[in-house]
C-alpha cells in the first residue's frame, strides 16, 4: 500500500513541475526549428525598419506542439496533459487533470522568442521579466545562403553583454547574448546536461556587481560609475573594523551555504 501511494505521489510531483517541463519543451522545440531551414528562409523577418516575427512565432508554436508530443512518447507520465500554443512568442496553455479525474485545470507558461542578425540585442526591461523563463534566440544569417543558427537557454543565462557591463541609468534592460546560450546539439550541452535552474528575480544584480569589480581590476574606458564603486569600497573599508569584517564574512559564508538568511545592520 505504501509503495502504491509513494508512486502516485511521485508521479503527481513530476507531472506538474511546469517550469521544468516548459524548459524541456523549449529545448526540443529549438532542435526542431534548427531542422526547419527551408521554412526559416521563407519567413518575412522585417518590414522596413521594423522586425516582424509573426511567421517565426507561428512556426515555433507548431514545433512546440510537436516537441511536446515527442516528449510524451518517452514520458508516459505526461499522458493526461494537453497543450495549446499561441503567438506572439510561444504562449503555452497546459490543460490537465489530476489522477485521471474529470476536473480539468489550466496552467499558463511562456517561451520567449528573439531574432536578430547580431549575436547581441537589447532584452526586456527587468521589472516585467521572468528571468527563469526559457528563451529561444534565432541568429539570422547575413548571407542568404547560410543557415539560421538557433540556441536555447533560460533568460538569465543569456543576460549580459560582457563581464564589464556598466550600470544602466534607468530600469535595467540587460542585453541578451546568443553566445552565452546552449547549443542544444553540442555534446557538452546535451539535454541531460541542460538543467532547469530557479533564480530569484533580482539575480541580475549579481552580474552588474561582478562587472563593477571586474572593471576596477582591468583597464576599461573610464566611467564615473567606476569611481563611484571605488569610493563605496573605500568608505566601507574605512568604516568597518577588522572584527566587524570577520563577522560579516562568516555570515556571508553561512548565507551562501543556505544555513542562515539574515540582514546585518
Amino acid at each position: 500500500m505504501f509503495q502504491f501511494i509513494f508512486r502516485e505521489t511521485f508521479i503527481f510531483i513530476f507531472m506538474y513541475d511546469f517550469d521544468n517541463l516548459t524548459f524541456k519543451i523549449a529545448i526540443e522545440t529549438t532542435k526542431l526549428l534548427i531542422n526547419k531551414q527551408e521554412e526559416l528562409k521563407k519567413i518575412v523577418w522585417t518590414n522596413g525598419e521594423s522586425n516582424i516575427d509573426t511567421e517565426y512565432s507561428k512556426l515555433a508554436c507548431n514545433c512546440c506542439i510537436i516537441a511536446f508530443q515527442n516528449i510524451k512518447l518517452i514520458n508516459p507520465n505526461y499522458h493526461n496533459i494537453k497543450i495549446e500554443c499561441n503567438e506572439p512568442d510561444i504562449n503555452i496553455k497546459y490543460i490537465y487533470n489530476e489522477n485521471d479525474s474529470t476536473n480539468f485545470k489550466e496552467h499558463i507558461s511562456k517561451i520567449e522568442l528573439k531574432s536578430s542578425k547580431s549575436s547581441k540585442m537589447p532584452g526586456s526591461t527587468i521589472r516585467k521579466l521572468d528571468v527563469n523563463q526559457p528563451l529561444i534566440y534565432c541568429l539570422r544569417p547575413t548571407n542568404v545562403n547560410d543557415d539560421y543558427k538557433i540556441r536555447c537557454s533560460q533568460y538569465f543565462k543569456a543576460m549580459g553583454e560582457s563581464d564589464y557591463d556598466l550600470f544602466q541609468d534607468r530600469t535595467p534592460r540587460p542585453v541578451i547574448n546568443y553566445e552565452k546560450m546552449h547549443d542544444v546539439f553540442d555534446q557538452e550541452d546535451s539535454v541531460n546536461k541542460i538543467k532547469y535552474e530557479k533564480k530569484e528575480k533580482n539575480s541580475w544584480v549579481d552580474h552588474y556587481a561582478k562587472c563593477a569589480i571586474n572593471r576596477l581590476s582591468k583597464k576599461c574606458q573610464n566611467s564615473w560609475q567606476d569611481e563611484m564603486v571605488e569610493k563605496i569600497i573605500n568608505n566601507f573599508i574605512i568604516n568597518t573594523s577588522v572584527d566587524d569584517f570577520k563577522i560579516l564574512k562568516i555570515i556571508h559564508n553561512l548565507e551562501n551555504l543556505g544555513i542562515v538568511d539574515m540582514d546585518v545592520d
